[in-house]
């Protein structure tokens, strides 16, 4: 294709030159102009690609799944010790078990209750230091990835007291999550409905669907307070509040959704064996995806307003390093060879020449 050497007329001045001009903005760029949450929205989506968002929620689902298990040995145990002391209790259970799991699938839950209590010192010790393990890798994973959104390198600081610190927002962590996904079990279960019925309020017209609408607003609550503590605590950084509470929200309502959509999922998956032996595993892996990369868009959004980055701080440019080196050009390097070539051979023909004058004489 030849280029074009005729000058465009629409940018050409009384003289005829064609003169620099700006390029019409296209669709994206005039939205961000008119509308200021668009072009927050389009910040908040280019940090988060060019911090590695999808990356870094991949990897804190392995180190949060990683968790599960010594977390459940480490509840197992607890679980085993206070049922040990509590003869009673451990009946009722037993016999709510068999009652709530027919065959063999309660039989096995059971055995697994009696394992847990016969056998409470080494699951508790165990699942205790391998939870202290690859509890605090699942909360460091997860500061870093926080941290990686405002542009912050975490692993400054003192040792120990990160780690100290860690250990205290992995504690706060699986507290408010079993806060969150109870108050959302809790009102997707049957549970109020009986409670309802128990207090002869079952009878109400509507009153399902005023219970189910004060369980969601609870549970947004819930998962409000869950964002607000990650958003506000985990990166070392002062986090301004209006844009901390804006991506809290935000957080809250993309959790519930997380939730509501997970429940529904796990209890068709779970009514045919193959979801069964698989759909738990599998679905804890794809909610914990989910929550990690909703905490990393939300946390983007906090430190891409307005107020963070007047707040933040510009990193200095590294110092210019000037290298001084003497370059040759080939054309003179051989007119240069060719000069000194040249001044040798007349050397060398008055040398002769010389010589031959002696030779007559």
């Amino acid at each position: 294709m030849a280029t074009r050497t005729k000058p465009d007329d629409r940018n050409t001045d009384e003289y005829g030159i064609e003169r620099v001009n700006q390029d019409e903005p296209g669709f994206i760029d005039k939205q961000r102009e008119a509308h200021e949450w668009f072009d927050h929205l389009m910040r908040m989506n280019e940090r988060f690609g060019a911090k590695g968002g999808n990356q870094l929620s991949a990897g804190i689902t392995y180190f949060s799944v990683l968790s599960v298990f010594p977390l459940a040995m480490l509840i197992f145990g607890i679980a085993g010790v206070i049922l040990a002391g509590n003869p009673d209790l451990l009946t009722r259970l037993q016999e709510q078990i068999s009652s709530s799991l027919d065959g063999e699938i309660g039989n096995t839950v059971n055995q697994i209750v009696e394992t847990a209590i016969s056998q409470r010192g080494a699951v508790l010790g165990i699942g205790g230091l391998t939870a202290l393990w690859s509890g605090l890798g699942w909360m460091s994973n997860l500061r870093f990835g926080v941290s990686r959104m405002w542009s912050l390198d975490p692993t400054e600081g003192n040792f120990l007291k990160n780690k100290l610190t860690d250990l205290f927002a992995l504690i706060v962590l699986i507290l408010a999550l079993f806060l969150a996904f109870g108050v959302t079990a809790i009102g997707a279960s049957g549970l109020t409905q009986s409670l309802l019925e128990m207090l002869g309020l079952g009878g109400i017209p509507g009153i399902s669907v005023i219970t189910w609408a004060v369980a969601l607003l609870v549970g947004i609550l819930a998962n409000f307070l869950v964002f607000a503590w990650l958003i506000f605590s985990l990166p070392r950084t002062k986090v301004p509040l209006r844009s901390g509470l804006q991506a809290s929200l935000i957080g809250a309502l993309g959790f519930e959704i997380v939730k509501q959509v997970g429940s529904l999922l796990a209890s068709n998956a779970l009514s045919n064996p193959a979801g069964a032996t698989f759909g738990p595993i599998i679905g804890i892996m794809v909610v914990l995806y989910l929550i990690w990369r909703i905490l990393m868009y939300c946390s983007a959004w906090a430190a891409t307003s307005e107020e963070s980055l007047r707040m933040a701080e510009v990193p200095a440019p590294e110092p210019a390093v000037i290298r001084v080196r003497h370059e040759i050009n080939p054309t003179e390097e051989i007119s240069g060879s060719a000069r000194k070539v040249g001044i040798g051979v007349a050397v060398g023909a008055v040398a002769a020449g010389a010589l031959s004058l002696l030779s007559r004489k």
